[in-house]
């Protein structure tokens, strides 16, 4: 039985979640695993019922699963976090907070799409006390274009990578032509 073992609740979870592993695919049953795991403090519950919560449009909840989870090195929350601060949803936009966030899921791991894009975004317009540097920008937005590339479902999430990083290399592509209102 699962009950009382976080990691167990969890990983059952994500299988009611997806409909996998012989089980027809139930949402209800998957929330009640991961808050039950989540209460446990497990953090990849945490963030799987942060997803949920952001879905249903529970900020505030949606924020403190997210940090509780973020808080235990979580990867996917701690670069949810510093999108958040970077775009200013669900917390008070803080540039400086979402580099420092970003810095640290980098650490941990070097191959996060995320945090790396919005590193790429504070050194390409200088933002978070970073200076703007269009090499540091192409470095730290590579990982998210070479996950586009891998998976194109990504386009909505790693959209901005692309734009950014052409309008680094080509910024006349991102102003319409003198006199042009056809553009």
């Amino acid at each position: 039985t699962a009950e009382g073992k976080d990691w167990a609740q969890c990983l059952l979870g994500r299988n009611y979640h997806h409909g996998i592993s012989g089980l027809a695919q139930n949402e209800h049953k998957a929330e009640s695993l991961f808050r039950s795991s989540a209460d446990q403090g497990y953090s990849n519950a945490q963030y799987f019922l942060g997803v949920i919560e952001e879905k249903r449009g529970n900020d505030s909840e949606t924020f403190q699963l997210f940090q509780a989870a973020a808080s235990q090195g979580y990867m996917a929350a701690l670069s949810r976090l510093a999108m958040y601060y970077l775009r200013g949803e669900f917390v008070e936009q803080d540039d400086m907070e979402a580099v420092r966030i970003a810095t640290v899921s980098v650490r941990l791991q070097n191959n996060n799409p995320c945090a790396n894009e919005v590193l790429g975004y504070c050194f390409a317009f200088g933002k978070g006390g970073l200076e703007r540097s269009r090499v540091r920008s192409v470095y730290y937005y590579k990982p998210a274009i070479e996950e586009f590339e891998l998976d194109p479902n990504t386009t909505r999430r790693y959209a901005s990578a692309l734009i950014n990083i052409s309008s680094i290399y080509y910024p006349e592509c991102l102003t319409p032509p003198s006199g042009d209102n056809n553009w």
